[in-house]
């Protein structure tokens, strides 16, 4: 699908996929800001921002964000939902490119619901610019619609074990999976932490923690497990 696509989409209907109404979307948004591992942050990206209702929710919790999407519409009306936060700052920018307003080094990264829209060469640009951009300590947020959206290039899961795979060969590994029937959920840290739930797992003691290499792989969603 494409960007003109999209913003005919959002010129049609403001709120195609009822962001601000369904109790999908709603669960959905809550779920993520349940599964951020720090009660704060200091620069956030939100990198295909839509309407900006999620956006509003992780700016409750960081001193700036930057929300950004792929289409010109969904930033116009983002700007209106987000215009009572000082610290939101939004722009008009497509992945894979960086945006030209990125100002600094985010150390929370979100994409929700975009990866599975981007052909297999723009997904990997993207996690590449997402290892580039970030801090050393930085996390980072995949939310995908579990099925095959229509005009997408592959189904959320496809997309969801790709980037899973690919985000571990680059030195990050997954603190939190959240997988039910209608999406998936991946917090990816370059810092996963020593410190699991109080126990200290850096010596390998409590080896099925999400933290470790092997529970990771074991808990990759598949086709089974949804």
């Amino acid at each position: 699908m494409s960007t003109p696509d999209f913003d005919r989409m959002y010129a049609d209907d403001p709120d195609p996929w009822q962001v601000a109404t369904s109790w999908y979307e709603r669960r959905k948004i809550a779920v993520v800001l349940a599964s951020l591992r720090r009660p704060h942050y200091g620069y956030v990206w939100d990198a295909g921002c839509g309407t900006g209702e999620l956006a509003a929710g992780l700016a409750g919790r960081a001193d700036a964000v930057l929300a950004t999407d792929a289409s010109g519409e969904a930033v116009a009306l983002a700007t209106t939902r987000l215009a009572e936060f000082d610290h939101v700052r939004l722009a008009r920018s497509p992945l894979p490119g960086r945006p030209d307003v990125l100002d600094g080094a985010p150390d929370l990264v979100v994409v929700s619901e975009v990866l599975y829209y981007l052909d297999a060469d723009d997904r990997a640009a993207t996690y590449a610019l997402v290892d580039d951009v970030a801090t050393p300590d930085a996390d980072l947020v995949l939310v995908n619609w579990g099925p095959h959206p229509d005009d997408a290039h592959v189904s959320g899961l496809e997309a969801f074990n790709e980037a899973a795979a690919a985000l571990a060969a680059r030195g990050w590994g997954r603190i939190v999976t959240h997988t039910d029937a209608e999406f998936l959920l991946g917090v990816f840290s370059r810092d996963v932490p020593g410190d699991v739930g109080g126990r200290d797992t850096a010596d390998g003691e409590d080896a099925d923690s999400p933290a470790t290499p092997d529970a990771r792989a074991d808990t990759t969603p598949t086709e089974e497990t949804r």
